[in-house]
């Protein structure tokens, strides 16, 4: 459902690894953008731009995302990586330069995302209630996706209700999409890519998938099949974020 009292819209593209959010998010941003549907006030947009964390946002230092901030639609992907303080340590831990992920404490590993995404709440709040769009390729939901792997039962859903609080004050998505592809899918898609600490451990991937299924469900998310053609997930993204901005 649409937030009360916002002008804009925010959507939140999700899913395993090698499910197409960044293919879906980007294409999902051009569309939007070609079809002028915001609102913001094109002077209040580049003031925001201005109040940016570090070099955010420059996707030629960092070719890992695609951000950017015009026609009134904000291109935003977590994590930000070298843009940004919070994301060079969200880089750091993903390259192992902080240790083993089993080393580190549940609670550690929750903090490092949530620190980047803090970054930008006011921002967000500011670039939506003034009639922007986000569209974002991964943002909190992500950490229930990959943090609540290995629990099970009501660890399980005290675990989810724990993750949630440390981004209960970030703004909402309107919607979350979850691109849902299967493990072996995942697992033939990342063939030729150079892998971080998550990727390069098999098994951690396939139970990530797995539980990233498991709370789509538990969260009614909006699932989406990503095995299909990029075209075909492409058509249905539109039909379904359509409905959401325009409100009709």
């Amino acid at each position: 459902m649409k937030q009360e009292n916002r002008a804009g819209s925010f959507i939140v593209i999700e899913g395993p690894d090698a499910s197409g959010k960044q293919t879906q998010t980007k294409r999902l941003v051009e569309w939007l953008r070609s079809n002028e549907i915001d609102n913001i006030d094109p002077r209040e947009e580049e003031r925001l731009i201005r109040s940016m964390p570090g070099n955010y946002p420059d996707p030629e230092g960092e070719q890992r995302v695609d951000d950017s901030i015009e026609d009134g639609v904000w291109h935003l992907s977590f994590p930000t990586y070298g843009q940004t303080p919070g994301g060079r340590v969200v880089d750091s831990y993903l390259k192992g330069r902080l240790g083993d992920r089993e080393n580190l404490s549940l609670q550690e590993k929750v903090d490092i995302y949530a620190a980047d995404r803090k970054q930008f709440k006011t921002l967000m709040e500011q670039y939506i209630s003034r009639g922007g769009i986000i569209v974002c390729d991964r943002y909190r939901e992500a950490n229930l996706i990959h943090q609540l792997v290995g629990f099970e039962g009501e660890a399980w859903n005290e675990k989810l209700e724990e993750i949630k609080s440390v981004d209960s004050d970030l703004p909402d998505a309107d919607e979350v999409f979850y691109l849902d592809i299967s493990p072996e899918e995942a697992r033939q898609r990342m063939s030729e890519k150079e892998k971080d600490i998550h990727e390069l451990d098999d098994e951690y991937m396939k139970a990530s998938n797995l539980n990233g299924r498991k709370v789509a469900e538990h969260e009614d998310w909006s699932v989406i099949d990503g095995e299909r053609t990029p075209e075909e997930v492409e058509k249905d993204l539109r039909e379904r974020v359509s409905r959401i901005v325009t409100g009709l």
